[in-house]
């Protein structure tokens, strides 16, 4: 029997538990991006109570990008410093730690949004130098990996998408040729640091000729082939796991997907009770569950889980920190 507190084998790390902490907003930092007490006060109780792997808040390329006010900023002068910090935290409790990369616009020096269709070769060059440069910081603070996040909306999940990508060059057409951008990022990551990359992509995409599922576990198997490390799929809520009897559909689709690919896949899915949890880790061959909006409302909810032998969040999945793009509960 499966249990979320297992100790476990992710790739070249070793897991304290199953549960895989992951980041979205970043709104406590003070004034010129450094870190504030609250900040490591929260990585402290994620990093105590029971936490797998944690992955840290989004971190924009520059300060242009969409979302660059609600994340963490990478290019400040205190990074290296106050990042070492919270990375000893984790180590402190033997839990590795990504640094996670998330952009939505590009800005190729000429377009401040150049989209996938019309960045130049050059333009692309240069986005993967500035990806590059970002592990090697992640790298310098200590950080075990990085996770790229080519999910959700993001510029990368938009280059590998048919409904986005139209380009009739070697970034364009085919599944191999719409992840080259990726897959060329990570050989060089490989190749220069060692470090883990993580890369986050989506299950599907529901919109007319969009990415199918099918596509999406191809381009699993092409980051794999580049060098990546493991799978973060971003979240579709399972929390009904089973319908009229049947297992559920994105529940079938990661199971053919970790099938398909030879290294660690994490499911996300809105999980929010410990019960639950354990059911989907032993009726699937799901080995890893990553956690979000409860770590919001309680940082250290785990700890009160591992000692009770059971537990349901306090979050209520109302979504307010996510649409309001905050790192602090509403509620708690």
């Amino acid at each position: 029997m499966k249990d979320i507190f297992d100790n476990v084998q992710f790739g070249d790390l070793k897991l304290n538990s199953r549960i895989v902490r992951t980041g979205t907003w970043e709104t406590e930092t003070s004034e010129g991006g450094f870190l504030t007490p609250d900040i490591y006060d929260r990585y402290e109780k994620i990093a105590s109570s029971g936490t797998g792997l944690i992955v840290s808040e989004m971190f924009a390329l520059d300060h242009k990008d969409r979302f660059y006010p609600y994340s963490t900023n990478m290019n400040y002068r205190g990074f290296i410093k106050d990042y070492q910090m919270v990375t000893d935290i984790a180590h402190k409790y033997d839990v590795p730690i990504f640094g996670q990369l998330a952009f939505f616009y590009y800005d190729d020096g000429e377009n401040q949004k150049v989209e996938a269709n019309d960045i130049a070769q050059e333009g692309i060059r240069k986005l993967q130098a500035e990806v590059i440069m970002a592990a090697k910081k992640f790298s310098f603070a200590g950080f075990d990996g990085i996770q790229i996040n080519m999910g959700n909306n993001f510029y990368l999940a938009r280059f590998m998408n048919p409904y986005f990508n139209q380009r009739d060059d070697k970034y364009g057409g085919n599944t191999e040729n719409r992840v080259r951008i990726s897959a060329e990022i990570i050989k060089v990551i490989k190749k220069t640091m060692d470090i883990h990359v993580s890369c986050r992509i989506n299950p599907w995409d529901a919109r007319k000729d969009g990415m199918t599922a099918d596509e999406s576990i191809a381009i699993a198997k092409e980051l794999e082939k580049a060098g990546a490390d493991s799978i973060q799929l971003t979240a579709r809520t399972i929390s009904q796991i089973y319908d009229k009897g049947e297992k559920h559909p994105f529940l079938v689709y990661v199971e053919k997907l970790i099938d398909a690919v030879d290294i660690p896949v994490v499911l996300g899915g809105s999980l929010r009770d410990m019960k639950t949890i354990n059911d989907v880790l032993n009726s699937s061959t799901v080995e890893y569950i990553s956690m979000s909006k409860p770590f919001v409302a309680q940082a250290d909810f785990l700890a009160d889980w591992k000692a009770n032998g059971e537990g349901v969040s306090v979050c209520q999945s109302c979504n307010n920190c996510y649409s309001k793009k905050t790192s602090t509960c509403f509620k708690f």
